[in-house]
C-alpha cells in the first residue's frame, strides 16, 4: 500500500495480517505487519527508467547492433539491424522479448563467395577472437547489395564467464559509392586528356582535384577513425550485466557498483550521438566534396562547347567552402585561420571556378606559413561600387619583389616539389570570370596578400561552339 506522511512524502508499505485465535478456536483479533519497502519502489522505478534509457539509446542508434548468448542466437538488436538484416520484429525492436537467429546472405566482398555463419563476425566474437573493421556484403531480403563494416567482442562475466558477444555493424555502402565515382571520374578525366591531347588542361584539373581529395580523406578518415573508437561495444557489455544480475536487480543497482550505472548510459549515450552527428556532417562533406570534383571535370570537359553555369551566390559562402576543404592540411600543420567579413551584394559568378581559385590560393599561404613561427591565414572580405575583394593574408615567409610578377606564370615555383600550375590556372579563371588574381608582398619574411576581384555584374561569357 501507499501512504502520504504529513510532510507529503510518499511511503510504501507491504502489510501482513494474521488472525489470532483463542485456544484454536474462533479468532478474537487480527494483527497487521507493516514493512517499509519504499527504497525497493525507489530501485525499482530508477531500473525501469535505466532500461527504457538503455533501449531507447540501443533503438536509435545509426549503427545495427546485434548481442547473442552463449548459443549464437540473438537475443538483443536495434532498429537499424531490423532495417540491415531483415530480423524479425515486435512491438520493442531494441529488447525483444524472443530471440531469433540472423538469416541474412553474407558475402566476401566479391559479392559472390559466402561468409558461412561460423566465419562472420559475431560467431567469431563468440570464440574469443576480436574483430575489427572486417568488410562484407550483406543481402538485404529486399533484394539489395549493401556493403558493410563490422567489430565484434566477446562479453564476459565479473568471474570470466562468457555471456555471449555483441557486434555493431555500419552500412558504408555510400562510402564505397562516392570512393568508386572518384575513381571513375578520374580514369575518365585522364583518358579524356590524353584523347584531347589537353595536357596543360589535365594537369590544371588535377591539380584542383588533388585538393578537394584531401579533404574527401579528411572526412573518411575522421568517419572510420571515430568507428574505430566509438562506444558501441559498451551497450552490450551493460546489458549483459543487467542481465547477469536479473534477479537482483534492485540490489545490485542500490550496490557499489550499481548506483553508477544511470549516469554512466547518459554519458554513452551523448557520446553515441555525438558520433552519429559527426558522421553524418563527414559524410555530407565528402558527398559534396565528390560533388565538386565531378563538376570541375564536367566544365573542362564541356569548356570548348559552353561557358559555365553562373548563379548568384553569397560570396562569404564560397570562403567558408574553400577553408572548409583545406581545413585538415590547416590542422596538420599547425595554421591559424581567421575570418574578416562584411556584409557584400550577392554576385552572379561560376562558383566551381571561385572555388578553384580560393583553394588554391588558401592552400598556398599554409605552404608559405610552414617557414615562420606565426602561422596565420586571414580571409577578408570586401566590397567596392564595381567589385567584391576576397583577400587572403598570411603570415608566411613573403614575396621577394622581382616574383610579384612571375608567380602568375605557368610552371613558376619556388617549391621544391611545387609545379607552378596553380596560381596561374587561378589567374587565368579569375580572368574568365571578369575579375582579376593580383599578390602583394612588402618582402622576404613580411608575409604576403592575395586579392580576388569579382565584379559585381556577371561578365558576357562566349559562346564558343
Amino acid at each position: 500500500k501507499r501512504y502520504v506522511r504529513k510532510d507529503g512524502s510518499a511511503l510504501w508499505v507491504r502489510v501482513s495480517t494474521s488472525l489470532v485465535r483463542a485456544g484454536g478456536a474462533e479468532p478474537v483479533c487480527s494483527v497487521e505487519f507493516l514493512r517499509d519497502i519504499s527504497a525497493r519502489k525507489e530501485m525499482a522505478a530508477a531500473l525501469l527508467q535505466n532500461q527504457s534509457l538503455l533501449a531507447t539509446v540501443i533503438a536509435e542508434l545509426p549503427l545495427a547492433l546485434l548481442a547473442c548468448d552463449v548459443t549464437g542466437r540473438v537475443t538483443h538488436y536495434n532498429r537499424a539491424a531490423v532495417e540491415l538484416f531483415g530480423i524479425p520484429t515486435d512491438d520493442t525492436p531494441a529488447l525483444p522479448r524472443s530471440a531469433y537467429p540472423v538469416t541474412s546472405q553474407v558475402y566476401q566482398l566479391d559479392g559472390t563467395t559466402p561468409v558461412p555463419p561460423e566465419e562472420r563476425p559475431l560467431a567469431r566474437a563468440l570464440r574469443g577472437d576480436h574483430v575489427s573493421d572486417a568488410e562484407f556484403v550483406i543481402l538485404t531480403p529486399a533484394g539489395a547489395a549493401r556493403t558493410a563494416l563490422s567489430s565484434a567482442r566477446r562479453l564476459l562475466g565479473p568471474a570470466g564467464q562468457a555471456l555471449g558477444a555483441v557486434a555493431v555493424v555500419q552500412d558504408i555502402t555510400e562510402r564505397r559509392l562516392a570512393e568508386q565515382e572518384l575513381e571513375h571520374v578520374h580514369k575518365q578525366l585522364v583518358v579524356a586528356s590524353r584523347q584531347a591531347g589537353m595536357a596543360e588542361v589535365a594537369t590544371n584539373v588535377l591539380h584542383n582535384v588533388g585538393n578537394v581529395l584531401n579533404s574527401v580523406n579528411v572526412s573518411a578518415s575522421l568517419v572510420a577513425e571515430r568507428i574505430a573508437k566509438s562506444k558501441c561495444t559498451r551497450l552490450g557489455q551493460v546489458a549483459a550485466l543487467l542481465a547477469e544480475h536479473a534477479g537482483d536487480l534492485a540490489s545490485f543497482l542500490a550496490g557499489a557498483q550499481g548506483k553508477y550505472l544511470p549516469g554512466y548510459l547518459r554519458e554513452l549515450a551523448d557520446d553515441l550521438v555525438g558520433d552519429r552527428d559527426t558522421a553524418v556532417a563527414e559524410l555530407s562533406a565528402l558527398r559534396g566534396n565528390v560533388e565538386h570534383i565531378k563538376e570541375i571535370v564536367a566544365m573542362q570537359q564541356s569548356y570548348a562547347r559552353r561557358g559555365g553555369i553562373i548563379e548568384t551566390l553569397d560570396v562569404r559562402v564560397l570562403v567558408d567552402d574553400s577553408l572548409r576543404m583545406n581545413e585538415g592540411a590547416f590542422s596538420r600543420h599547425g595554421v591559424t585561420t581567421l575570418r574578416d567579413y562584411r556584409d557584400v551584394p550577392l554576385i552572379q559568378v561560376d562558383k566551381h571556378k571561385v572555388l578553384q581559385i580560393l583553394v588554391n590560393v588558401i592552400r598556398n599561404a599554409k605552404y608559405a606559413c610552414q617557414e615562420t613561427g606565426d602561422k596565420r591565414v586571414t580571409v577578408r572580405i570586401r566590397a567596392t561600387d564595381s567589385s567584391v575583394l576576397i583577400s587572403v593574408i598570411d603570415t608566411g615567409i613573403g614575396i621577394p619583389g622581382e616574383n610579384l610578377e612571375r608567380i602568375f606564370n605557368h610552371g613558376f615555383t619556388t617549391r621544391p616539389d611545387g609545379h607552378g600550375f596553380g596560381l596561374h590556372s587561378s589567374a587565368l579563371a579569375a580572368r574568365e570570370l571578369g575579375g582579376s588574381l593580383h599578390a602583394e608582398s612588402a618582402g622576404h619574411g613580411q608575409g604576403a596578400t592575395f586579392t580576388l576581384a569579382l565584379p559585381l555584374a556577371a561578365p558576357e561569357l562566349p559562346d564558343v561552339r
